[in-house]
């Protein structure tokens, strides 16, 4: 909220006065502080650095006019200047775990790294207290949807029972796809199927496309996997949820990463699970008949979708997106847009399928940052001023023109997002395929990494079981050791632990 000075009748003793001290010096302390007066959070003046991946466009060094904007209306309201780095797609979270290892990392983090409760601030007292962007409001974590961020959603605390870090938006994978192509080739949208889709794609071919585009981004292979994955393990739901959001015995709404440690431990999950070896079948079906021939030698450069470039050129039919990458393929492609969900695998493609519709709803990892904990001082105030900023009406803009939506109550999503929010899609993943260690299978092993051979045809179907397996069990030690359960009688299997 904009702070506004008065006005007021000034007398003549007054005013002389007021002469009287103008000629007098005046302290480099006492400008700054009449300036600061005029700014909400009274650290004007101060600079912080933001550093993260490239969420929103295929830059190197902007974040996109956006996000320009949106530190300038910041900077206005505060006098606080936020300066944007922007690290490489491909090295992001390596480059993050190993600043906040070192003390170096800058004032606010991407918060898709790996870490140690430790090495980052604590945000718990902090949401309790006012939100100074949000008239009236008592408490900023009251801001937030509950079903997205809240202690009572699965990976959103820490080990420790700490918020560690905030959304800024929430992100939603789906399918995007050129209205003409689909047009040209005769398919009629939504695709509902697994067997429509790999009939779809061979129609695709036939026109002259490319059916999905892709590249070896992480996301490249993380967005298709996460719509095949959990459809196929809906039967070991049960019998994988045992802890609670609290690390409790009992349950949660979803898959935790102390469920993932502890079945990885107890032998009740591995890659040798018929559901897990079915989704690496599929997930093979989809590269071989649907992606970019030669994705593998494709550079990912954004993270708000998967091969753009192919797919707003108009060479690709579908790219797989998070909501806030619309803005984007909207603007560059010369073609009408829509969206739909993952199509469903129905017992006609395999034995294992529950005949269930996908579920892929929106959640807080999108875009989600954190503070050091070397952060202090002006630099700590300014940070959580950004993070409270971050949490008001002032971002609709950035959402609308972006296509996000929002983690905050109030701000309704962008029409162009309905199938994030349709049928089953728009409910909250149950079972995910990457709760191991941080982004990583294992760590120091990213997914497309641990996935990549066998996709090429390097590895065998029992080759890549063998090497996950290995992986899960480095991934669950790690996660065992970091977040520490290495007391559970249930952990002393697991390697470190």
């Amino acid at each position: 909220m904009r702070m506004r000075r008065s006005l007021a009748l000034v007398s003549g003793v007054a005013m002389a006065g007021a002469l009287a001290a103008s000629a007098a010096p005046t302290s480099v302390a006492a400008v700054q502080q009449s300036k600061a007066s005029h700014h909400i959070g009274n650290v004007a003046g101060t600079t912080i650095t933001l550093e993260g991946p490239n969420q929103w466009t295929q830059s190197g060094s902007s974040f996109g006019r956006p996000w320009n904007q949106l530190v300038n209306e910041f900077h206005k309201l505060t006098g606080v200047t936020v300066k944007t780095d922007v690290l490489p797609l491909t090295t992001f979270s390596s480059v993050e775990a190993t600043q906040l290892a070192a003390g170096t990392a800058p004032d606010l983090l991407f918060k898709q790294t790996t870490y140690q409760p430790y090495m980052v601030v604590h945000l718990n007292k902090y949401l309790e207290r006012p939100n100074p962007f949000v008239p009236g409001n008592k408490k900023w974590l009251s801001l937030y949807k509950p079903q997205a961020f809240s202690a009572s959603v699965a990976n959103t605390l820490d080990a420790q029972g700490n918020f560690d870090w905030v959304p800024f938006n929430l992100v939603g994978v789906a399918m995007y796809y050129n209205e003409k192509a689909f047009q040209k080739a005769g398919i009629t949208a939504p695709i509902k199927t697994w067997k429509n889709l790999m009939t779809d794609c061979a129609l695709l071919k036939k026109s002259g496309y490319t059916p999905i585009a892709m590249d070896n981004s992480n996301i490249g292979f993380v967005f298709p996997y996460r719509a095949i994955y959990p459809q196929l393990m809906e039967s070991k739901l049960s019998s994988l949820n045992h802890f609670t959001t609290t690390g409790q015995v009992g349950s949660a709404q979803s898959i935790n990463l102390e469920d993932y440690a502890w079945a990885v431990a107890t032998g009740r999950f591995s890659a040798n699970l018929p559901q897990v070896k079915e989704s690496l079948v599929l997930l093979k079906e989809l590269y071989d008949n649907c992606a970019t021939k030669n994705w593998s030698g494709i550079t990912g450069l954004s993270g708000d979708g998967v091969g753009l470039p192919q797919f707003e050129s108009g060479k690709a039919a579908m790219a797989f997106a998070v909501d806030f990458g619309y803005g984007t393929m909207a603007a560059s492609a010369h073609f009408p847009i829509a969206s739909m969900a993952f199509p469903e695998i129905t017992t006609a493609t395999t034995k294992l399928s529950k005949n269930i519709p996908p579920d892929g709803g929106t959640s807080t990892g999108g875009t989600s940052y954190l503070i050091p904990a070397h952060t202090t001082g002006n630099q700590l105030k300014a940070s959580l001023l950004f993070l409270q900023f971050m949490a008001s009406k002032y971002i609709a803009p950035w959402l609308a023109k972006t296509g996000g939506v929002a983690a905050i109550k109030g701000i309704a999503p962008p029409p162009q997002d309905k199938a994030f929010f349709t049928g089953n899609w728009g409910k909250p993943l149950k079972i995910n395929p990457f709760s191991s260690a941080g982004p990583d299978v294992a760590p120091g092993v990213s997914s497309n990494a641990a996935y990549d051979g066998y996709l090429l045809g390097a590895k065998s179907l029992g080759q890549e079981v063998s090497y996950l397996n290995g992986l899960f069990q480095q991934g669950a030690g790690y996660l065992v050791h970091n977040d520490g359960w290495s007391s559970q009688s249930w952990a002393s299997s697991l390697p470190g632990a």
